[in-house]
């Protein structure tokens, strides 16, 4: 009888051993992807619907397609990798309209890139994005790359805003907070690497919305 048990136990030994082996001569090893870890959510999606991600001039660069009835999907990082190469110094991203002497920065040598998700419906089903097919839906979050860690803050006029940069080096989630304090005019605004690459689509508002 023990003789009978320990051939069933390794049996079993050599049964579990080819279960979890996998191919050896794949790249992963035969084992299932991990998953990337960055996702975008949204309201259920229409049927034909494709979710962008968008450079400041409206290029994407990177592209899913979604399935109907969706509220998220799982993007990869390495889809969008390439645009570090147009990185550019970060004083040349700084909006317009900021009040003179208002610029506090601990910037060095520091690139940046902000890229920002779009999603449109294909009514014509010609794979393109057309006018009038983006649909209105936003986030004030960027994809945002820097070559190094840098801190940057500094007043617009219109609106009338006190913002703060703060990325970390290398690709991130830059979320967006805003609030106005109560008695002032003046809205406070932060930009910051958050290690959570979740994005959430909503209606699009105001940059002093959240």
């Amino acid at each position: 009888m023990k003789r009978m048990n320990l051939l069933a136990l390794s049996g079993l030994g050599l049964l579990l051993a080819s279960c979890s082996a996998g191919n050896a001569d794949a790249p992963d090893g035969g084992r299932p992807p991990l998953p990337t870890g960055v996702e975008v959510r949204f309201p259920a999606a229409p049927a034909n619907t494709y979710l962008s991600l968008l450079t400041q001039e409206g290029t994407s660069v990177y592209q899913r397609s979604v399935a109907a009835g969706a509220t998220r999907i799982e993007v990869d990082p390495d889809g969008w990798k390439a645009e570090e190469k147009n990185a550019q110094d970060v004083t040349l991203l700084l909006p317009a309209g900021i009040v003179e002497g208002s610029v506090k920065a601990n910037i060095g040598d520091a690139q940046a890139r902000f890229l920002h998700w779009s999603m449109w419906q294909d009514h014509n089903t010609n794979g393109t994005r057309d006018d009038g097919e983006t649909l209105n839906l936003m986030t004030h979050d960027r994809v945002a790359y820097a070559s190094q860690p840098f801190t940057v803050s500094f007043k617009t006029a219109a609106p009338n805003m006190q913002q703060a940069w703060k990325l970390n080096g290398g690709w991130s989630r830059a979320e967006h907070y805003v609030y106005l304090p109560e008695g002032s005019q003046t809205y406070i605004r932060s930009l910051e690497s958050n290690p959570v690459q979740r994005y959430t689509l909503h209606v699009e508002t105001p940059i002093t919305s959240q």
